[in-house]
């Protein structure tokens, strides 16, 4: 270890601690895994809570330290001393007092977090850090807390699977309060789904609490979790999308999330297109995403088709928006699929005319004319038994 570090450290000699600056970095980079050893048995001392003179060492040479490791790019080097050191912390008092004043470890702590953490996008560091870092999440200091929320987010974004280890440690902080940690969880969902899975109703149930950006994480990890086609989330997210979708807000965003689980689920939204058609015609900008969900619902059988196409029909009719094409190609999909509704007239009435209200009113003609020969020759199936 350096000499000036020995003696600094070794005497606890705060009037010669400024001294360190005057030193290049470079001098000192060796040193700082041995000097930060030497704070921990310091700071771990029973009476560090107590001494001022050894508090005010510890924290010149943490920034001495850090601000070293920074210049130098020697994180990986001494990645194990300095989260050695900040474990150690987690030993001790990190409440702050009545005055919101920080605990000396909390300050040990705040110092060493941004040192280490702002290295998010190297696996090796945040492999020994992640760990420890989610621990700070439940002792008690907001702030703390609040920061470590922050750099954990970051470090969802590069290595999401170490911080999967940690899913049930996260989904608990969140329920606690942590609302910024929601971010995190559509990356962890992606490696590990079942722990949020457990608590995904308590999760929903925060929605109403969040403010509108982390609400828009929740609904993202909605998203992600859509994709992975699980039934049981299915049943539970359906609901839940439905009731928000009057918060123009997110309803945009909701109404994706629903044509992702339409496009395998259609049938969990059969008894729910009465209320959706309600919201289309409320926000007319929606008919667009409103067409795919009505669009996968009417494939699903004959009996849904019949009772699909004339919400889409109706609303190509609008001349007020755009989407014609997009109901268009639903209405000739579903009748596509299922010929015996329009007949051997439906490729006449799609090539006829260029008028989308034209097309609209013979569809709406032929469908009246098979759905009444429909009922007519069930008459007659009921009087011939």
């Amino acid at each position: 270890m350096h000499q000036l570090f020995r003696l600094v450290l070794g005497q606890k000699d705060l009037s010669r601690a400024g001294d360190l600056f005057s030193l290049d970095d470079s001098e000192i980079e060796d040193s700082l895994t041995e000097a930060l050893e030497q704070i921990k048995i310091i700071s771990s001392s029973s009476d560090y809570q107590t001494n001022n003179n050894d508090q005010a060492v510890v924290e010149i040479c943490i920034t001495r330290i850090t601000t070293a490791i920074r210049e130098t790019e020697s994180i990986e080097k001494h990645a194990k001393a300095l989260v050695g050191l900040w474990d150690s912390c987690l030993e001790h008092n990190l409440r702050p007092s009545g005055k919101d004043e920080d605990t000396p470890h909390a300050k040990i702590a705040s110092d060493i977090m941004s040192c280490i953490l702002q290295n998010y996008n190297r696996p090796p560091v945040m492999a020994l850090a992640i760990p420890i870092a989610v621990k700070f999440l439940h002792r008690g200091n907001k702030e703390l807390c609040r920061n470590m929320s922050n750099y954990l987010s970051l470090a969802a974004i590069t290595k999401a699977d170490l911080l999967a280890d940690h899913t049930d440690v996260i989904v608990k902080s969140i329920l606690q309060g942590n609302a910024m940690l929601l971010r995190v969880l559509p990356a962890v969902y992606e490696k590990k789904p079942q722990p949020i899975n457990r608590h995904l109703t308590e999760l929903l149930a925060l929605m109403s609490q969040l403010e509108q950006p982390e609400q828009y994480h929740l609904l993202r990890l909605l998203h992600v979790a859509a994709k992975r086609k699980q039934p049981e989330v299915v049943q539970k997210c359906i609901p839940f999308l439905i009731r928000h979708l009057k918060d123009s807000t997110h309803n945009d965003v909701i109404l994706n999330i629903l044509i992702e689980i339409a496009g395998y689920e259609p049938v969990a939204l059969n008894s729910f297109l009465p209320m959706l058609k309600e919201i289309g015609e409320r926000f007319p900008y929606l008919i667009g995403q409103m067409a795919r969900i009505y669009g996968a619902v009417g494939h699903v059988d004959e009996e849904r088709a019949r009772s699909c196409l004339p919400f889409l029909v109706s609303q190509l009719a609008n001349m007020e928006h755009s989407f014609h094409h997009i109901l268009l190609l639903e209405i000739k999909s579903i009748t596509d699929a299922f010929s015996s509704i329009l007949g051997p007239q439906s490729r006449d009435i799609f090539r006829m005319s260029n008028s989308f209200t034209a097309i609209a009113k013979l569809l709406t003609q032929q469908l009246e004319t098979t759905k009444a020969r429909s009922s007519s020759e069930e008459n007659v199936s009921e009087e011939a038994d």
